[in-house]
């Protein structure tokens, strides 16, 4: 999936794999979740930059690259750890006033 639209407003989106990309949590053959993955899609047909990202170790992005491949996720970089973004899909995020006010 490489033909997309030029867009002079893109955003970049770091989408964590591991219970986002994919159904539940950390597993060595996790099932894909398709409305994301769909949403991925779209986002990237449209010009916005897509970055995968996992707590997962290096060794493990041969697997990570494969299992994208395999479901058609595209991307355009791949990141073991939390990087940069305009905005983050995570299925571990809290609002800011939970994270002030709730107590873990």
């Amino acid at each position: 999936m490489t033909n997309y639209k030029e867009n002079p407003n893109r955003k970049v989106f770091n989408i964590d794999f591991d219970g986002v990309l994919t159904t539940g949590e950390y597993t060595d053959n996790p099932g894909p979740e398709y409305p994301i993955i769909d949403r991925v899609k779209e986002l990237y047909l449209n010009g916005h930059i897509i970055i995968i990202w996992t707590a997962r170790q290096w060794d493990q992005a041969p697997f990570l690259v494969g299992w994208l491949t395999k479901y058609s996720v595209p991307f355009h970089g791949v990141i073991m750890a939390k990087g940069g973004s305009d905005f983050y899909l995570d299925d571990k995020m809290i609002t800011m006033e939970r994270f002030y006010h709730d107590k873990f």
